[in-house]
């Protein structure tokens, strides 16, 4: 299996002068959440608190999510909690393209795992008929390649899953990033464990900071793993937690704008490429008809990175290009450039 952390490492030891390969933005975090932290450690609130999470980050998650308190547990990223659910199953089914997290963390755990791929032929819709996994997880909008699946499609795979008696892992880290409407797997299934995070529309990467709603029986699985591992979130990143969700509305307005603007711009300079155009997100999964981890590495020459599709399954001959620099239109035109020559 590709290393992903391997690759990634090698690209920051180089420095290079555009980065589109991690999904880390590049927009800043809003100074009234860094404020909201400072002021909490100001206030001394750096012990141990509830694993579950601040009664008032929990309250205010639920509000807006529309769900009650008690089907809201906090986490340290998002990632933890999908371990927490990884470790319950025996075989894990997972649709790729897809976040490499996923299988290292079920092969960590000496998990099988299923893929069931998709192509861009197919607009990266699964065909799915039977699942014969304990957990699928469903991960839109998509990383890499920015898809959201149509309700009619979502509800199909999820009446599947309910016909096997399958949980289902719906990882929708990105689902305040989307350009097309948007359906919540929880809206259609009941027998759903939602994961989302601040770390993509509120670019607090660092904070590590994720949050899961499900069913009572769940939350409290999910409590006793993290009892035993991360213990809680501490309190001052928590209050950050508030006050992003205090003013989500107007992160999520200005954010969008931005992400849809740079997938436009990509799509246009790279209109000769073979890629689905995203709904959300902001990434291209960019078939580009060469070696991908080649193609990077050359990129890399020029200094502009990217990832190589094979760190998102067998797409030996895409990359994944990251819309999160200032310095995008530049890279894009670097990597058309590279194309070009490597085509002659």
């Amino acid at each position: 299996m590709f290393n992903v952390y391997e690759f990634f490492n090698k690209i920051s030891s180089l420095n290079p002068k555009i980065r589109l390969d991690a999904g880390q933005p590049d927009i800043n975090v809003d100074e009234r959440i860094i404020e909201e932290a400072v002021s909490s450690l100001k206030r001394g609130e750096t012990g141990y608190t509830k694993t579950p999470g601040l009664d008032e980050l929990r309250e205010k998650i639920a509000e807006v999510e529309g769900v009650e308190k008690e089907n809201v547990i906090v986490g340290n990223g998002s990632k933890i909690l999908i371990a927490s659910q990884i470790l319950r199953a025996r075989r894990i089914g997972v649709i790729s393209p897809y976040w490499q997290a996923y299988e290292s963390i079920a092969k960590a755990f000496g998990k099988e795992v299923k893929i069931f791929k998709t192509s861009l032929e197919d607009g990266w819709k699964p065909k799915i008929e039977r699942l014969n996994v304990d957990l699928l997880i469903l991960n839109y909008p998509n990383n890499p390649t920015g898809k959201i699946l149509p309700r009619e499609k979502l509800k199909e795979i999820l009446e599947i899953a309910e016909d096997g008696n399958v949980k289902v892992l719906a990882d929708e880290i990105y689902s305040d990033i989307t350009f097309k409407p948007f359906t919540p797997a929880r809206e259609l299934y009941d027998n759903v464990v939602t994961v989302k995070g601040f770390s993509k529309l509120f670019a607090m990467t660092g904070f590590r900071l994720g949050y899961a709603i499900a069913q009572r029986e769940d939350i409290k699985a999910m409590q006793k793993f993290l009892e035993v591992t991360t213990t809680c979130v501490p309190i001052f990143i928590q209050k950050a937690g508030v006050k992003a969700l205090e003013i989500r509305e107007e992160v999520k307005k200005r954010v969008v704008k931005i992400y849809e603007e740079r997938a436009r711009l990509a799509s246009r300079i790279l209109k000769d490429f073979e890629f689905y155009e995203p709904d959300g997100a902001f990434y291209l999964f960019v078939r580009i008809g060469i070696d991908g981890l080649s193609f990077a590495e050359k990129l890399l020459e020029k200094g502009v990175s990217v990832f190589p599709g094979i760190a998102f399954g067998d797409y030996g001959d895409f990359i994944r290009i990251s819309l999160v620099s200032s310095r995008l239109e530049e890279g894009l035109k670097i990597i058309k450039e590279v194309k070009l020559c490597a085509s002659e």
